[in-house]
């Protein structure tokens, strides 16, 4: 199915499709460049569409022909993919080869239903007494430090996957997940967890 690209502002692709219209999540790539991939993610009009553009790119101009994939943004998942950096399209960063998967799973599952959720319950213990004591950490919760530059958060977050690790070997997997310029401080973070044997 293709369509056609009707204006731009920055990051934001306005597209038309005078057909069948592509599902929220749904990836478009340029015809004439399949490098340049941009996700739907709103409708603009009954035929136009608003669509995020993924990675910076000059090609974008009104009129340009795009495709859709008909799918959503997919990673590799599984053990081959522990201890290794790649970015939101499954291409690694750390300079160790590509990752080799046999499973790709799309970035936006089904929704579970509400009384299928089980909120956490357990405090997983961190072996740091400030934060077990005044912020415990819920097994399966979520956690987030805020501080200015230069404060420890990152010799922090590098001590806490340290001890979880140790304290409790039992199938725990920490994941970093980096939005925008905190990216590069998950690289930093990979570094240091590289040279302590933590990784």
């Amino acid at each position: 199915m293709k369509g056609k690209v009707v204006g731009t502002k920055g990051h934001i692709i306005e597209v038309m499709f005078d057909g069948e219209k592509p599902a929220i999540h749904d990836i478009l790539i340029l015809e004439e460049d399949n490098s340049v991939k941009m996700e739907v993610y709103a409708s603009a009009t009954d035929e136009t569409l608003y669509c995020y553009l993924l990675e910076p790119s000059r090609k974008i101009f009104r009129g340009a022909v795009v495709i859709n994939t008909k799918e959503s943004l997919k990673i590799p998942v599984g053990e081959n993919v522990l201890g290794r950096i790649m970015d939101i399209f499954g291409n690694p960063y750390d300079a160790k080869g590509p990752i080799k998967s046999k499973e790709y799973r799309s970035l936006f599952q089904d929704k579970i239903e509400f009384d299928e959720i089980e909120p956490p319950r357990k405090v997983l213990e961190t072996g740091i007494k400030a934060i077990d004591f005044f912020s415990p950490i819920l097994s399966g919760g979520k956690v987030g430090l805020f501080g200015g530059a230069g404060v420890g958060k990152t010799i922090l977050l590098t001590e806490i996957i340290h001890n979880v690790v140790i304290l409790h070997k039992e199938d725990n997997i920490s994941i970093f997940a980096g939005i925008g310029e905190r990216a590069r401080e998950g690289q930093e973070l990979h570094e240091s967890l590289d040279k302590s044997g933590v990784l």
